[in-house]
């Protein structure tokens, strides 16, 4: 293999504390630090982080796992019950409410270093399809050790809907950092006050939430408080037939039931049901950082408020704007858990944190042909 360009000399820039962005990613592909089956394609590559391709190998298991010390493999014999082989032409079925692990393309021989985060992509979050990467010998889940060298697996567990997935798909990403790229908090204090990188729908700042790590709060917004009429979110319905990832301009109404607003009292969530809602801050990611969502504290309420938790540079961020343009609404997917619970209107979520870019992204969120840039309440892209 070439040598791994490595410190200041992955994508020429100094990345020490920073996330590595478009360029060395490239660079990582070229020098075959990042390595794939099939080769990687020009459009996996995003501003902040690398879409990741599902191979042709498919378990369905008894139940979720983690490597270990015994390995993936060692317990992938144990625990599979079925073996499927993806397509590139004929989609797959996985169905709701089994478990299912599926080798990915990519292949990682990381140089000493460079880490690795994985999150879902935002259209699998918003179908409620729950994926979560595991290494060869991993303890966590989405975390990709400190010069990782070995194959990728994604586990899938579809949860509303049943859906029909190809070899080549993409459910999950990777994104690559050094060091600690996370912004303190009096940086983001100071880049609020200048220009808001988290706003309210009157353009003021919101505010710099007093934890650690520092990040922004948002919240949910019943009420069309930002403009607009229709629902404020979306219930998904259930025993549906399948959803083809590759498909488009699915109808609306057999899959979702709009919501109204909620006026003061609020939309009671069902135990186990799933919904889409949106904020009622608005987001823009610049250049030099890119961004990730905090999960729920649970002292707050039994429900999942995200599935997709990374937000790539340029999300929101009009080009050439002084202030960044009128910026976007975050989607929100949100579960409830074990009893019914009361979402109000302004009820705070979740925290936004932000990341450090090692260099500006030779391409933006907006620019690589994204179908949520500029977004508000908006379903998965396979609803149009």
């Amino acid at each position: 293999m070439p040598s791994v360009p490595h410190s200041e000399d992955i994508g020429g820039v100094a990345v020490d504390d920073a996330i590595l962005v478009s360029q060395s990613l490239r660079r990582l592909v070229a020098a075959g630090a990042i390595q794939a089956l099939q080769p990687v394609r020009p459009e996996q590559v995003q501003p902040s982080s690398l879409d990741l391709r599902l191979g042709a190998r498919v378990w369905q298991l008894q139940c979720s796992f983690l490597p270990g010390a015994q390995g993936l493999e060692r317990k992938l014999g144990r625990l599979a019950t079925a073996q499927y082989r993806a397509d590139r032409d004929e989609p797959l079925v996985l169905h709701a409410g089994g478990v299912y692990l599926a080798e990915l393309e990519e292949v990682l021989e990381l140089p000493a270093g460079v880490r690795g985060r994985t999150n879902p992509k935002s259209s699998t979050g918003r179908l409620d399809v729950f994926v979560r990467v595991l290494t060869e010998h991993g303890f966590a889940f989405d975390t990709i050790p400190d010069g990782y060298r070995g194959r990728l697996f994604l586990e899938i567990t579809p949860q509303s809907f049943h859906v029909a997935v190809r070899r080549g798909d993409c459910l999950a990403q990777l994104r690559l950092a050094t060091g600690q790229p996370g912004l303190r908090a009096e940086e983001l204090e100071a880049r609020q006050a200048d220009t808001p990188l988290c706003s309210w729908t009157d353009g003021s700042p919101a505010p710099v939430a007093d934890e650690i790590p520092p990040g922004v709060l948002l919240s949910v917004d019943l009420d069309h408080q930002g403009g607009g009429s229709g629902p404020v979110g979306y219930m998904a319905r259930r025993h549906m037939p399948p959803i083809d990832l590759a498909r488009r301009n699915l109808p609306i109404g057999r899959y979702w039931v709009p919501l109204p607003p909620a006026g003061e009292h609020g939309h009671v969530l069902e135990p186990e049901q799933f919904y889409i809602f949106a904020t009622r801050e608005r987001l823009r990611i610049p250049p030099d950082l890119c961004a990730e969502l905090v999960p729920f504290d649970a002292t707050k309420g039994e429900l999942r408020t995200h599935y997709a938790g990374f937000i790539d540079s340029g999300f929101g961020w009009a080009d050439g704007d002084p202030q960044g343009g009128p910026g976007a609404l975050l989607v929100l997917e949100i579960r409830t858990h074990d009893v019914p619970f009361l979402l109000e209107h302004g009820q705070p979520l979740f925290r936004v944190e932000f990341m450090r870019n090692e260099a500006h992204p030779d391409v933006l969120y907006g620019g690589s042909g994204s179908n949520y840039q500029m977004q508000g309440l908006k379903l998965a892209k396979q609803f149009g």
